[in-house]
């Protein structure tokens, strides 16, 4: 079968079937109907690379140790000791200042952590599930087209040859398009009660991430370091924390979009989607298909592994085309942050027991489309 059409039909037959089973088991047979339909019984043989591929493996034990250490913090109660630190500083804003702060920290899966965090911010101020779901899952991303350890920044920069301050002077915009766009959805409350100083410092196991990262630290080793420490200085009941983290459809829809991502890139489909919307303006087919690499990877490494290559002629290498690496980047992130595979938006959606239909209409397709208006003006007149 044609890859492109191949490609469409895997991720419509992935949004028929999540409605019915579980995400993992929807991606998965998607997948794999991609790949059947496209490289047939090969597909059987990229399934056993991705398991047993390092970067699979590496993969899951980053998110292993990611989930650990949130719900070590949070059976050790420093979690709730944060919180009532940032609500008596920053009152009902922190509500999205928690996500925003986490977001620096990329890691599979990681809006876990500030879901965990803002649980009973969002019972005290009466927030319903669907708009904690949103503001944890939105505020989280912000910085994923700025911040230097995100998965998608790095490849960028290796992919395009330039340098970080050349990205962050192209993709700047998104970030402030992301902001506005989600502010129409959050309320403001003054601070009640005593300040807590002292109390927000507990973040402290974040930030060693993200600063021994900045300094080079693999993310592996530097959640490993913090994790170790934080256990032998904290000591969380791990046997508790080990019952929250080990869950067999987590990692089998870790494995499933590791598989699927792979799939797009062995079938050629991307390439193949690329030619078939040729008759597309230029910019209006660069914005599209990296649109749809993030739709359908739900990550955010999917967009700029796969679509930023494709599309260096438009983008340019070495000296690129700031307004250019703009609309690629943006489509991008709209594409994962509007995916229903996207792994934080299912965790932090089944976590608060939330409508995921709801989640869309009423807030992700409202802000995500506001999101692509500012950065086509960015585009336009920047």
């Amino acid at each position: 079968m044609n890859q492109s059409l191949s490609l469409i039909s895997s991720i419509a037959l992935i949004l028929i079937l999540i409605r019915k089973v579980h995400v993992g088991f929807a991606v998965f047979i998607g997948a794999l109907t991609l790949g059947i339909l496209t490289i047939g019984l090969q597909s059987f043989e990229i399934l056993l690379l991705t398991l047993t591929d390092r970067q699979t493996l590496k993969f899951i034990v980053i998110f292993t140790f990611a989930f650990t250490l949130a719900y070590s913090m949070q059976e050790s109660g420093v979690l709730d000791r944060i919180t009532r630190s940032t609500l008596s500083l920053f009152g009902k804003a922190s509500t999205f200042m928690i996500p925003a702060m986490i977001g620096f920290l990329p890691m599979p899966g990681g809006a876990i952590v500030s879901a965990v965090m803002l649980k009973d911010v969002f019972k005290r101020f009466e927030i319903e599930s669907e708009k904690a779901t949103f503001l944890n899952y939105w505020f989280r991303h912000i910085w994923a087209c700025l911040d230097p350890i995100y998965p998608s920044v790095v490849i960028a920069l290796a992919v395009l040859e330039t340098n970080y301050l050349t990205l962050i002077r192209s993709t700047y915009p998104i970030t402030i398009a992301m902001i506005v766009s989600g502010l129409p959805f959050i309320t403001l409350g003054k601070p009640s009660g005593d300040k807590d100083y002292v109390g927000i410092l507990y973040i402290m196991p974040i930030l060693a991430i993200v600063i021994l990262t900045l300094f080079g630290m693999d993310l592996l080793y530097s959640l490993a370091i913090v994790l170790a420490i934080f256990c032998a200085l904290i000591k969380p009941n791990l046997r508790i924390v080990a019952r929250k983290v080990f869950n067999f459809r987590i990692f089998l829809l870790l494995i499933a979009l590791l598989y699927f991502k792979e799939l797009i890139i062995v079938t050629n489909s991307a390439y193949a989607l690329l030619n078939d919307l040729s008759f597309l303006p230029q910019d209006i087919l660069a914005f599209t298909l990296s649109f749809i690499v993030g739709f359908a990877t739900g990550i955010e490494s999917g967009y700029s592994a796969i679509a930023l290559p494709l599309l260096i002629p438009f983008i340019g290498i070495g000296e690129v085309t700031s307004r250019n690496l703009l609309l690629v980047m943006g489509g991008g992130i709209a594409g994962v942050m509007l995916s229903p595979l996207h792994l934080c938006l299912i965790l932090t959606k089944e976590y608060y027991s939330a409508n995921m239909e709801s989640i869309y209409l009423r807030y992700l397709i409202p802000s995500s489309l506001l999101t692509i208006l500012f950065i086509f003006l960015f585009y336009r007149y920047l």
